[in-house]
C-alpha cells in the first residue's frame, strides 16, 4: 500500500479487520486501494452484449441462470474452491499449472464433450432458448403500459 503517510499498526490492523470483514460476508469494498470504485463487468463485457442479438441471448441466459435451482449450490463451490485454490496458487504455481495440465489432457483424452453434447439434449434445448430469448427481446421492446380513464 503506497500512501504519502505511514500508517500506525492499529490502523493497519483494523483496515486487514475491515477487509477481511468484506470477504467474510461476500461484499467488495466500494474503494479499491488508489481510490477508484470497480466495475461490474469489464468493457469487452459490454461490448459482447452490444453486438446484434448477442444482448438477446445473454439476458436469456442471465434470466434463466438466476432461476436455476443449482445457482446457490454452484456459487457456494465457487467460493470455496477460491478459498482452497487462491493459497495454493501463491504458494506452489508450478504445482497447480501441472495440475490443470494432468486434468485438461485427462478430459482431452477421454472427450466428456460426447457425452454431454448429444443430439437429443440440443434438439431439446434449443426451442426452449429461443422462446426465453424472444420473450426477454419482446418485453424489453414492449412500450410502458399507461393507465387511462
Amino acid at each position: 500500500m503506497m500512501t504519502s503517510t505511514m500508517q500506525t499498526p492499529a490502523e493497519r490492523l483494523s483496515l486487514s479487520r475491515e477487509r477481511l470483514r468484506h470477504a467474510l460476508a461476500g461484499t467488495s469494498d466500494t474503494t479499491t486501494e488508489a481510490g477508484a470504485t470497480p466495475r461490474a463487468h469489464p468493457a469487452w463485457w459490454h461490448s459482447l452484449r452490444s453486438l446484434p442479438g448477442a444482448g438477446v441471448l445473454i439476458e436469456a441466459a442471465e434470466q434463466w441462470w438466476a432461476r436455476h435451482p443449482m445457482r446457490v449450490t454452484t456459487m457456494v463451490a465457487l467460493n470455496a474452491a477460491q478459498a482452497v485454490v487462491q493459497p495454493l496458487a501463491k504458494k506452489h504455481p508450478l504445482g497447480l499449472v501441472t495440475a490443470a495440465f494432468v486434468v485438461g489432457g485427462l478430459l482431452g483424452w477421454r472427450r466428456p464433450r460426447n457425452w454431454i453434447l448429444k443430439p437429443a439434449l440440443l434438439a431439446g434445448l434449443l426451442p426452449q432458448l429461443l422462446i426465453a430469448s424472444l420473450k426477454a427481446h419482446a418485453q424489453t421492446q414492449r412500450p410502458p403500459t399507461t393507465a387511462r380513464d
